[in-house]
């Protein structure tokens, strides 16, 4: 049977590098946001002010969706950095009463 082991640097580092990538993507969400919520009518007629709007109105939805699972992209990597963190502590102090 092969020994169970954790690399909580590991661990630790694939938590920053998730809340990060989360970071990120709330950024370019924040970025985009302009483009795709301020898209102006094609033309002067009735039609291309609605479709217009419509289109500004799933932007918006679309990037609150995005905002969303960013935001929990970055919580699950900020669990990952303290699940990490809490089994070190536990291990270090486990291992001790072992000794």
């Amino acid at each position: 049977m092969q020994p169970m082991s954790h690399d909580a640097a590991a661990t630790a580092a694939s938590g920053a590098e998730l809340a990060a990538n989360g970071a990120q993507g709330i950024a370019t969400g924040a970025a985009a946001a302009a483009s795709l919520t301020g898209l102006p009518p094609a033309g002067a007629e009735e039609v291309s002010a609605q479709a217009a709007a419509a289109f500004s109105a799933e932007g918006a939805e679309t990037l609150a969706q995005l905002t969303a699972a960013q935001e929990e992209l970055t919580r699950a990597g900020a669990a990952f950095t303290k699940v990490a963190g809490m089994y070190s502590a536990i291990d270090g102090g486990a291992s001790n009463t072992l000794d």
